[in-house]
């Protein structure tokens, strides 16, 4: 919310949704229905199935790659950098930006990353 405080009135609030849990995308939709949830169905469906076919299958990496690109793309990631997805995210955009702080937020409690 804070960060939509920052934006222009009528902005639509839009969330690019990057998860292995198929009830999370559900869960938020009916949480926050003023938002949009943006999310790749087959990809979560694919990252959710603990199977070794599906999590090394190809369509799996397309889904992992395009996860990151677009959250590459997003002006504010919030993620835990407990996930490896997570810390790399953090990685790129510090080697990329002056200052990741103001555009990269842990949702981890207390978490440190050395």
């Amino acid at each position: 919310e804070r960060y939509y405080d920052n934006k222009k009135k009528g902005v639509e609030k839009r969330v690019y949704l990057a998860t292995d849990e198929p009830a999370v995308v559900t869960e938020l939709r009916s949480k926050y229905p003023d938002y949009t949830f943006l999310t790749d169905n087959a990809t979560v469906t694919a990252a959710s199935d603990v199977s070794f076919a599906s999590r090394y299958s190809a369509d799996s990496h397309v889904g992992i790659i395009t996860d990151i690109q677009l959250l590459l793309s997003c002006e504010l990631v919030v993620c835990t950098l407990s996930s490896n997805i997570c810390r790399l995210i953090y990685e790129v955009q510090s080697s990329s930006m002056w200052n990741v702080n103001e555009t990269f937020h842990s949702a981890d409690k207390a978490y440190n990353y050395q």
